[in-house]
C-alpha cells in the first residue's frame, strides 16, 4: 500500500541519504534492536534460550533459521 506522495518520500530519501554511511549504519542497528525488543513483547513464557532466540529471528525475519537453511539447498 502506498499512502505517501512521492514528493515526501522524495523528502525522507533526501534526508536519509545526507547522513553519513556511519550515521545510517546506526540507524540500522538501533531499528533491529528495537525490532528484538518489540518481538520479546509477544514471546510466550518458559522457553529455552534456544526456543527464544529462533523465535525472535522468526518474527524479525519470517523463518526460523533452520528454515532458512532449508530453502536455500532445495
Amino acid at each position: 500500500m502506498e499512502d505517501t506522495t512521492l514528493e515526501n518520500r522524495q523528502l525522507v530519501q533526501d534526508i536519509m541519504m545526507s547522513k553519513s554511511v556511519e550515521e545510517r549504519f546506526l540507524m540500522c542497528a538501533e531499528m533491529y534492536e528495537t525490532s528484538i525488543e518489540l518481538a520479546k513483547i509477544g514471546m510466550p513464557t518458559g522457553l529455552s534460550d534456544l526456543e527464544q532466540r529462533a523465535f525472535i529471528f522468526k518474527r524479525i525475519h519470517g523463518l526460523t533459521p533452520l528454515e532458512l537453511i532449508q530453502i536455500e539447498y532445495l
